[in-house]
């Protein structure tokens, strides 16, 4: 009986903690709720990545008009892109 009280009194005391609001790490609050502004601020794209977004836009095309797919034509088209 006494087992009993006491396992019961320890699991409410773990769900009184766990209902206690924590305060939250100013570093950490935009991934807590992010706001109007942080989703508003777009990060800028470095020059390889812009290119290979471009790149990216391109594959879609080239599957289209040659009708290829797979890894391997992904990969030729790719680096024929990046480099030129």
């Amino acid at each position: 009986m006494l087992k009993r009280t006491l396992a019961l009194a320890f699991s409410a005391a773990l769900v009184a903690a766990s209902l206690v609001a924590l305060p939250i790490d100013p570093a950490h609050a935009e991934m807590a709720a992010p706001t109007k502004e942080s989703t508003k601020a777009k990060k800028e794209l470095t020059p390889q990545q812009q290119k290979m977004k471009d790149c990216a836009a391109k594959w879609k095309d080239e599957k289209k008009a040659k009708n290829v797919s797979g890894r391997k034509a992904y990969n030729e088209f790719m680096s024929k892109c990046l480099k030129g």
